[in-house]
């Protein structure tokens, strides 16, 4: 008798299996016919969000640069992720938009030093030469003033791009406070102070041979 209840369920099993099968498949096929999508194959969504951060990434410094460079992922802890790997010096670092100053970068390995001792908080940078930063895509940050302030208002930023070592606001007569156009001195004052200049390397047009120049007038207070 057990036998033969333990053979009419497996029999019941199989039916139930087949029959769950086939209304399955009605349903993707009514969801089709309906203009609807079944869900995305998890694999391939996470390669098509891959392909986007490094897009997004590698739009943050020149292409001279870019076109050869790392693209990797970095926590706070400092640890990465490598989403492509490159032949040059430069890394571009994917942002993440809802944390404010994470943000798309593209970096040599000066400025990797200073970056990495700043989210460290250590007191001063060990850079031993000048490094460079690109932010083409802009970015937020909490303050112009602190390197460290982690309560402010976020600020918005345009595209700059930052010569990184201790330039002293003072000698060079630069400004310190944000701007959005031109250069000033982030973070003057302390060991983090470098060159921040709001643009990109490439506004304005190039001189050709023959070019005359095209003065424009400014008004300023006296």
């Amino acid at each position: 008798m057990s036998n033969e209840r333990s053979a009419d369920a497996k029999g019941i099993s199989r039916r139930a299996l087949v029959q769950s099968a086939a209304v399955v498949a009605l349903g993707l096929a009514a969801a089709k016919s309906r203009g609807q999508h079944p869900m995305p194959d998890p694999m391939h969504l996470a390669e098509e969000t891959k392909k986007e951060k490094i897009r997004r990434a590698l739009l943050a410094g020149p292409a001279s640069i870019t076109r050869e460079a790392a693209v990797i992922e970095m926590d706070r802890e400092g640890h990465t992720t490598v989403l492509r790997p490159g032949t040059n010096d430069w890394v571009c670092m994917v942002g993440n938009q809802n944390i404010i100053g994470w943000t798309d970068m593209c970096i040599d390995p000066m400025g990797m030093i200073w970056w990495q001792d700043l989210l460290a908080r250590k007191p001063k940078p060990t850079n031993s030469a000048p490094g460079l930063i690109y932010m083409l895509n802009g970015a937020t940050q909490r303050s112009f003033t602190d390197p460290f302030d982690t309560t402010s208002p976020p600020i918005p930023i345009g595209p700059h791009w930052m010569v990184i070592w201790p330039f002293d606001a003072k000698a060079s007569g630069l400004g310190t406070v944000m701007r959005d156009g031109g250069t000033m001195v982030m973070f003057a004052g302390t060991p983090y102070a470098h060159l921040h200049i709001c643009g990109s390397p490439w506004d304005g047009k190039e001189y050709q041979p023959g070019d005359r120049g095209i003065w424009t007038m400014q008004y300023e207070r006296p």
